[in-house]
């Protein structure tokens, strides 16, 4: 039974994922003017710019500093710049509420002679310890850049 329920929700999120990536016009069509982009093309090379503009015909993407559009049937995955925030907010989350409900249960335990009756009141530390964690998180991981997948060209599948 807990093959099945696992089996189950690993599937709900690998279905997540794929439907999760987006056409390469999609993609695309998402990007605003400013953006640093990361562009690894058919041929291997790899073009980390700002992006200026998106042309409609024929599909491409205007760069700071290029004379020439980059085609976007060239491009393999295509990535954006921005911040963890999110994943700071994870762990810190994760880490303010079990940090916060260890101490909570600690405290209640000495402060009960060993039989603590206040569990509701340590499960209010915990909820205390994950909000706090994740704004502290939120704020660190702003300061953090990382890139972001906004297309991957889906995988060629040869017969043997």
């Amino acid at each position: 039974m807990r093959l099945t329920r696992f089996a189950l929700a690993l599937s709900i999120f690998v279905v997540s994922e794929l439907g999760a990536q987006a056409t390469l016009d999609s993609a695309v069509q998402t990007l605003k003017p400013g953006e640093v982009v990361l562009i690894r093309l058919s041929g291997g090379d790899r073009i980390e710019s700002r992006l200026v503009s998106v042309q409609a015909q024929p599909l491409g993407l205007q760069l700071s500093g290029a004379t020439a559009a980059v085609d976007a049937g060239a491009i393999d995955s295509l990535w954006v710049r921005g911040r963890a925030t999110r994943g700071g907010t994870k762990s810190g989350a994760i880490a303010g509420g079990a940090l916060l409900l260890l101490f909570g249960a600690v405290w209640c335990d000495i402060m009960n002679e060993g039989s603590c009756d206040q569990w509701g009141l340590v499960g209010v530390y915990g909820v205390v310890g994950a909000g706090l964690g994740a704004g502290i998180g939120a704020g660190l991981g702003s300061l953090i850049p990382s890139w972001h997948l906004r297309y991957p060209r889906p995988a060629r599948v040869t017969a043997p």
